[in-house]
């Protein structure tokens, strides 16, 4: 007799290739399974991984998932660090639980393939409260005036991390980067870096201006 149930398709079929990125992008291959992903963010040639680490299952259609970094990445107070290699199965079971859950709904959570290219440094900072008041720092840098072009060539992403840092302190610079700012159309600085570093920068700039 012939079944009335219809086969249910595994919603991970959708993804073909996951990646994994750092601050300095050394992985730029696509990778069969997330944990070959998360080994790339293991291994020794991962550049600062805790800090900028993120994996991004892409799935046909053109459209991407990033994976929440708190399933891979351990936060501790002001630290942070990519999972150990003894918590792999657990870590990838967690994954793929939450990747089935996120596909099968029907207002998944995915973004346009092509705007994947992780341009935020990408901090964990999941366990902020969203709804806490900026700081006094974050609201006066809102309120900083404009200043002159004071780079001729655009920085990379490393020289607005280690700009912001040294202006702020590495707690802070976490927080700004994703902080919306009306001077970046309302955006935060991590999603502006990519279209428009220099402007990034320059806001940087202001910081270390305002504190002089």
């Amino acid at each position: 007799m012939p079944s009335d149930h219809t086969p249910q398709h595994d919603p991970l079929e959708r993804i073909f290739a996951y990646r994994a990125f750092d601050l300095r992008d050394r992985f730029p291959q696509p990778l069969e399974t997330f944990r070959q992903a998360l080994e790339c963010l293991q291994s020794d040639n991962a550049y600062l991984p805790d800090m900028s680490g993120e994996i991004v299952a892409y799935l046909r259609g053109g459209r991407a998932v990033p994976i929440p970094e708190h399933l891979f990445i351990r936060q501790a107070g002001n630290s942070a660090s990519v999972v150990q290699k003894n918590e792999n199965d657990r870590v990838c079971n967690a994954v793929e639980a939450w990747l089935r859950e996120t596909l099968s709904r029907e207002n998944e959570d995915t973004v346009n393939a092509s705007t994947v290219r992780p341009s935020r440094l990408n901090i964990l900072l999941d366990q902020c409260d969203p709804n806490a008041p900026e700081p006094d720092d974050i609201q006066a840098w809102q309120h900083i005036g404009e200043v002159g072009r004071e780079i001729i060539e655009a920085p990379g992403r490393e020289d607005i991390w280690d700009a912001a840092v040294k202006a702020m302190g590495e707690v802070q610079a976490r927080r700004w980067m994703k902080t919306s700012h009306p001077k970046l159309n309302g955006k935060s600085p991590n999603l502006c870096i990519e279209e428009d570093p220099t402007r990034v920068y320059e806001l940087v700039l202001q910081i270390n201006a305002g504190a002089d």
